[in-house]
């Protein structure tokens, strides 16, 4: 495993000494390929990793010291008790792994050591899924831990989901955890049950960074309360489900006379988006790539006019990259309302399109976008380096 030098170096500055073994956990961050907002509906999800990742390294120790390279913060405190929570972001997310941890029976001795990463925060990469699932990993191999890895990543979301209270679904978690080299990842969120499908290494998905921050959170609370108001209210009605993904296409037109105008959107959006990902699997195999570049074009239209979670600059950009003569599809990625879209193209597109897409964003906005070619690394590792 490749260790940024700034973090060895912080590694070398804590321990005070040179030659030390020290476990490191590399985790990957992701991109949503289909499937917006359908996971903590119990629905579909097409996803995979990225070679933006979180390493989290250090050694065993009695408490819990970890120190951020990229926010220049440190956090203390007592493995067996993580609360209270505080104010920071990162800080909460590390007691929640802890807190996780316990609540399953795991009992995990604390780490002395540091984080960093280069997957840009807010952008819809999923950067704090993947600082949890490392986290997660490096602390069950110092205390010499076997568990399965779904059971990671669900300890990784149920930090996130019920200690740090976002209302985020298992997507991000098991992306980041279970994900494959060369493949995508297609899950079922109500069952767990995960596929892997490969992917063709002459494509690319690139990502395009908007520079626009919104922390998903709010987005993701919103429109979560929003869909657990129309399975209540369908449920009232009599119908018997248990998530709005089991609603079938055919049943969408009765919607209008239970639901108000806005609900009747959201659960579109999300039974369409399911259909959409089953779709998808389909026309990877038979290479369809135009067929999957316009499931993707689909489902950017449908987070947009009928989920309502895009912004003018992720529209502008999704609109940019379909007049590029080599584009296949388009579409935000994440939460939305900021962050990034993806396109998809063939390898030899890539730097040409970098290149138009920065250059006309620039000249829209006045800020360079941070642009991805993206490698599909598959899931976390960990391993032992020396200093």
């Amino acid at each position: 495993m490749n260790v940024p030098q700034n973090l060895t170096s912080r590694l070398y500055d804590i321990f005070e000494r040179a030659n030390l073994p020290i476990t490191v956990a590399r985790a990957p961050g992701r991109i949503e390929v289909l499937g917006n907002h359908t996971d903590y509906n119990g629905g579909l999800v097409l996803a995979t990793t990225i070679n933006r990742f979180i390493w989290a390294a250090g050694l065993s120790s009695d408490e819990v010291n970890l120190h951020s390279l990229n926010l220049n913060e440190s956090t203390a405190f007592d493995p067996k008790d993580p609360y209270p929570q505080v104010q920071s972001s990162w800080k909460n997310y590390a007691r929640g792994v802890y807190w996780a941890l316990r609540r399953r029976g795991h009992d995990v001795n604390g780490i002395k050591g540091a984080v960093y990463g280069d997957i840009p925060m807010e952008s819809g990469l999923s950067s704090s899924a993947a600082f949890q699932v490392a986290l997660v990993n490096l602390a069950l191999t110092l205390s010499d831990k076997e568990v399965h890895p779904k059971a990671k990543a669900m300890i990784a979301f149920e930090s996130e989901r019920l200690f740090c209270g976002i209302s985020c679904g298992i997507m991000d978690q098991f992306t980041s955890q279970l994900g494959q080299p060369a493949s995508l990842l297609r899950i079922e969120c109500r069952s767990l049950q995960t596929q892997n499908v490969p992917f063709d290494n002459k494509l690319r998905f690139v990502v395009v960074d908007s520079m626009i921050r919104r922390a998903a959170s709010e987005a993701l609370n919103e429109r979560r309360m929003e869909c657990l108001t129309a399975l209540s209210q369908l449920q009232e009605a009599g119908w018997t489900i248990q998530s709005i993904s089991e609603i079938r296409e055919e049943d969408l037109p009765s919607l209008k006379d239970l639901l108000d105008d806005i609900l009747v959107r959201r659960v579109s959006h999300i039974v369409n988006e399911n259909k959409r990902v089953r779709k998808a699997s389909e026309t990877l195999e038979l290479k369809e790539l135009e067929e999957f570049g316009k499931l993707m074009v689909d489902s950017h239209n449908s987070s947009r006019d009928l989920y309502e979670v895009s912004h003018p600059m992720l529209d502008f950009l999704v609109e940019t990259s379909l007049r590029y003569d080599g584009v296949f599809g388009a579409r935000m990625t994440g939460a939305g309302l900021g962050g990034s879209i993806i396109s998809l193209m063939k390898a030899e597109k890539v730097q040409d399109y970098s290149d138009m897409i920065s250059q006309v964003y620039e000249k829209e906005i006045g800020e360079t976008p941070e642009i991805i070619a993206c490698e599909i690394p598959g899931g976390v590792i960990t391993d032992t380096v020396i200093l």
